[in-house]
């Protein structure tokens, strides 16, 4: 196992661990409704990037808002407003369990996480 795959994988078990919906799991994938958190490897960045995503639903209506040119749309703002607080809850989670995260940089706007290695906690 490399060290991004095992690093998902401790990531992935914390969030378990707190009880938090993972996007990859079907009871979530089976409910339009819900939403959860991905957790995906990124070996070039060495890292693996964690971030809440909506429901399929909040996510199609902003877009179809972003598309009408309604950047202020209340569902484009729900959607970043929900990424925001998902994102600084689930950096709290992984601080406490000694990961080592930051904001991803690359990606303007984005409220997903880089978590690089787990630290001495």
């Amino acid at each position: 196992m490399d060290d991004v795959e095992g690093l998902r994988i401790e990531v992935y078990r914390t969030l378990q661990l707190a009880g938090l919906p993972l996007s990859d799991l079907p009871s979530v994938q089976a409910s339009p409704a819900g939403g959860g958190v991905d957790v995906v490897e990124s070996p070039e960045l060495g890292a693996v990037i964690v971030g809440w995503a909506c429901s399929a639903e909040l996510l199609k209506q902003a877009a179809d808002a972003i598309d009408r040119e309604e950047d202020d749309h209340p569902d484009v703002q729900l959607q970043d407003e929900t990424e925001a607080a998902m994102a600084a809850a689930i950096d709290r989670v992984l601080r406490r369990r000694g990961f080592i995260t930051s904001v991803r940089a690359d990606v303007p706007g984005s409220h997903q996480l880089v978590v690089t290695r787990r630290g001495t906690a």
